[in-house]
């Protein structure tokens, strides 16, 4: 045991903020960069999220999954709503203090229309189409009911998704999940009470029971964090990026967790 204790360690990996496709992929670069070094036994992820995008969460939750395959994961959370959430169910046990927002387990689709103010501007916007609902999702005109009927029951697959995989990841009744999926956010001492959350702990007792579990030294530790700073890596993209990609998520139809 003790030439093991040696040997072995334990990784931590910070997960933090609004999951979009740009938030999600250095994060997946950390998660491969972990995957692959030898002496991590285990992997405690610190995780901060209120959700975001179903296709960024989806992906980082597959990226988790795969890593669990390999090593053990315990996730520890002081924010895991909605999207959040999804993603820590990857992890074997969820560990979070008593006053931590967990849930909010429900989907949302946004789709700005400025139809109003491009009336009072006196601007119009033509377009040529083959497909009566191809631009029903669009920003400058509302959705017409057969395009509102059809994006709904988007909703309803995409929650039904949801709902089961929290369902199959805790090992709860998929009716139970589903009393609690309302969409409302929970305290981490409530979610232990409906099993969304395994204990509540502070974030070295939660290091703590990863290392028995994996029979290396708490103490034993290594902090991994993206390779370039956020600020940095947005300079070298460059402003024009930036502000193109924010217009872009902004008029662009979403669905979210």
């Amino acid at each position: 045991m003790g030439i093991f204790r040696r040997r072995g360690m334990i990784a931590v990996i910070p997960i933090s903020g609004v999951l979009s496709m740009r938030s999600v992929e250095p994060i997946i670069e950390l998660i491969e960069r972990v995957e692959r070094m030898k002496k991590v036994r285990g992997v405690l992820v610190r995780l901060s999220s209120q959700g975001g995008s179903i296709t960024a969460t989806e992906v980082l939750y597959q990226a988790l999954v795969r890593l669990r395959e390999k090593k053990r994961l315990f996730v520890w959370t002081v924010l895991a709503a909605s999207g959040g959430y999804y993603a820590a169910c990857a992890g074997e046990k969820i560990y979070a203090p008593g006053s931590a927002i967990i849930g909010s387990i429900g989907v949302i689709s946004i789709k700005p229309v400025v139809s109003g103010v491009m009336k009072k501007l006196g601007l119009k916007v033509e377009v040529t189409k083959e497909g009566r609902l191809k631009d029903d999702s669009l920003f400058f005109k509302e959705s017409t009911a057969e395009g509102k009927k059809k994006m709904q029951a988007i909703n309803r697959a995409v929650y039904e998704d949801f709902v089961g995989l929290v369902a199959k990841e805790r090992k709860l009744d998929i009716k139970k999940v589903r009393e609690i999926a309302t969409g409302e956010i929970l305290l981490a001492k409530r979610g232990k009470d409906l099993g969304l959350v395994d204990d509540i702990c502070d974030l070295r007792a939660a290091r703590e029971a990863l290392a028995r579990e994996v029979g290396v030294d708490p103490e034993r530790v290594i902090f991994i964090k993206p390779k370039k700073p956020l600020l940095a890596s947005i300079v070298e993209r460059g402003l024009l990026s930036g502000f193109r990609g924010f217009f872009e998520e902004i008029f662009s139809p979403e669905i979210y967790y």
